[in-house]
């Protein structure tokens, strides 16, 4: 039992990956399993890691035919696995053990297994075809997909030369707003110059008011140390005429010092007036020229902004004009391409249809030769039982004719008998098989 040591070893593998059904006719064909085996194998209710594993078991007890008769069949139908067990290439030799029971099938099962092997060498072809076929497809979808990232681009060097307009016009725009902010800004500098000199002017005229009041100050100080004076004089003097007109001086002077008073007063009103005015003017001078500052400042940004944009957009575009060159050719190139690729797709289709037809065609072949196999492997069964019942017949009629002790001329009758028999079964067997 030490040729199953390989098998054991990959025992796992084996119950994982091979499939009873398609094992069990071969090996019941090289009479390593009977129909009761068979019959547990095929119609067991059991996974089929365990339905294997039970087949391996049995295969097991039948020794070293059971052993050669299941490497033959992994070698006919799985030969990977063969290769795992055994580490040699299949060489699908027909079994040496099918050719020692049935002599007459020989010739037409290594028919059969030929055309199997043909038929598996032009599906691995077609494969090889339809691999071709996909890479050309691949090649073609890479020409497409590059085309229209060619034209995403020329789309997007469209968008991006409007853009460059829009900023153009934009930065247009700008400059002649900044202009005009300029001219305004220069309107308002004179006015604000017109206004200081105003300024200046009332000041001026707010000090000669004040040194006018100074003076009329002094003026009513003299006149007070005069009317003083003369009040001493008079008390001194004492008459009534010199008091009475120092009297009536004295108001005198008293309402021209309130006349003066007031009309200093209503000066300085207007003044105060006239002095809060330009104040306000000036300080609405001094609001719109910080406005106009940052109205500038924005302007002198924007259109550093703006100019900046405008030399990165005329790089862009000649990078873009560059790149649309270059596609422009490539899209030539890949057009030239795409042409040679539909004939050579024309082609790879024609011939794939064509592949197509002769699979089908062989497969059809294949179903009628599986066919006519189970057909012939039913008629051999038959003819098989047929034999044993036969001989089943001849042995207990010999064993009659013995209980009975008939010798001579009945045995020779007998055995010819027996003889013809079997003959009979041999050649409808064979014109079965034919």
């Amino acid at each position: 039992m030490c040729c199953f040591v390989r098998v054991e070893c990959k025992r796992y593998e084996l119950s994982r990956s091979i499939s009873p059904a398609k094992l069990t006719p071969y090996l019941r064909q090289c009479k390593v399993l009977d129909e009761q085996d068979e019959d547990e194998i095929l119609n067991s209710m059991l996974l089929v890691s365990k339905v294997n594993r039970r087949l391996l078991d049995i295969l097991h007890t039948k020794g070293e035919r059971g052993y050669v008769a299941f490497l033959e069949s992994l070698e006919f139908y799985y030969p990977d696995l063969y290769k795992l067990v055994t580490g040699n290439e299949p060489t699908r030799c027909f079994s040496t053990i099918v050719g020692e029971l049935h002599t007459g099938s020989d010739g037409l099962t290594q028919f059969l297994m030929n055309e199997v092997m043909k038929l598996q060498q032009q599906a691995k072809a077609k494969t090889l075809q339809q691999a071709e076929a996909a890479a050309l497809y691949l090649h073609d979808t890479d020409h497409v997909q590059l085309l229209k990232m060619t034209m995403v681009g020329s789309a997007g060097y469209n968008k991006m030369r409007e853009e460059r307009n829009s900023y153009s016009d934009e930065l247009l725009r700008v400059k002649d707003e900044n202009y005009k902010l300029a001219l305004r800004y220069a309107t308002l500098s004179e006015e604000k110059n017109m206004a200081v000199m105003r300024s200046r002017d009332l000041q001026l005229e707010i000090d000669q008011l004040k040194h006018r009041l100074n003076k009329v100050e002094e003026e009513c100080k003299m006149e007070r140390r005069q009317s003083l004076k003369l009040k001493n004089d008079i008390e001194n003097r004492p008459k009534k005429e010199q008091i009475f007109e120092l009297e009536r001086e004295n108001e005198m002077l008293k309402i021209k010092l309130q006349e003066l008073q007031s009309i200093i007063q209503a000066i300085l009103d207007i003044l105060e007036h006239d002095r809060q005015e330009a104040l306000e003017d000036r300080q609405d001078l001094v609001n719109r020229l910080y406005n106009l500052h940052e109205e500038v400042r924005q302007a002198e940004e924007l259109r550093d902004k703006y100019l900046e944009e405008k030399e990165d957009l005329e790089l862009k575009c000649s990078t873009l004009q560059k790149d649309c060159e270059m596609y422009r050719n490539r899209m030539n190139t890949i057009t030239n391409q795409l042409e040679e690729v539909e004939k050579e797709r024309d082609q790879v289709k024609h011939h794939f249809s064509q592949s197509l037809v002769d699979k089908d065609k062989y497969r059809k072949q294949i179903r009628e030769l599986e066919e006519r196999s189970d057909e012939l492997h039913i008629e051999i069964v038959r003819k098989e039982a047929k034999l044993v019942t036969l001989e089943s017949r001849l042995r207990r009629v010999s064993k009659d004719e013995e209980t009975q002790g008939e010798r001579g001329p009945c045995k020779s009758l007998i055995l010819m008998h027996h003889q013809l028999l079997m003959m009979n079964a041999t050649s409808v067997v064979t014109q079965d098989l034919n």
